[in-house]
């Protein structure tokens, strides 16, 4: 009350001043307020933790957020379109022949049972949630943006081609860029 009453009684020059004071705090302070985004960073190539990523991923986009999602080591395997060997060297053919192709050849971080555990889980999703590859087209489809870890692309001898999204082949410092600005980062590993 006591502001309304001031606000009545100062001048319009004392107005304008406080104005203009208001307004170079403003300046100051928006570069720091985070935007309305979300940064998932996925390390993992478990399929439960592919899956999380993928619902929060598609959750924040459904509220109309802006959603980027960082793809690293292990967790390129979560996006690529399968095993490809042909052209790479031996060591990087060794590495694609360790980790799992696509998506559809995730296994779970728990309870993988020598492959049964996946069969498990897909069954008892059906009907009650939308599969991992069912959740990549929907991010696809909501315009999440995919960036790949240069770094991993190199080591592990992937090829710009191999992904079921399109992608933006960078770095760490690109990585941070998104996740600074961001209201809400995930690193899930």
């Amino acid at each position: 009350m006591n502001t309304a009453i001031e606000l009545q009684t100062m001048s319009e020059t004392t107005m304008l001043e406080r104005i203009s004071r208001l307004e170079e705090e403003l300046k100051e302070i928006r570069p720091r307020v985070p935007d309305n985004k979300v940064s998932i960073i996925l390390l993992s190539g478990d399929f439960d933790k592919a899956m999380a990523a993928f619902m929060m991923a598609n959750g924040a986009a459904a509220m109309g957020m802006e959603v980027s999602m960082f793809f690293t080591f292990w967790g390129c395997s979560v996006i690529k379109k399968g095993r490809k060997l042909k052209g790479k060297k031996f060591t990087h053919k060794l590495i694609n022949l360790m980790l799992p192709g696509s998506a559809k050849d995730l296994a779970p971080s728990k309870m993988s049972f020598g492959g049964v555990g996946r069969k498990f889980f897909n069954y008892m999703m059906q009907g009650e949630m939308s599969s991992l590859e069912e959740q990549i087209e929907i991010a696809k489809e909501m315009e999440i943006t995919f960036q790949i870890c240069a770094p991993s692309l190199g080591l592990m001898g992937f090829d710009s081609d191999e992904w079921v999204v399109p992608v933006d082949v960078c770095g760490v410092a690109a990585m941070y860029d998104t996740a600074l600005n961001a209201r809400t980062a995930y690193f899930i590993s």
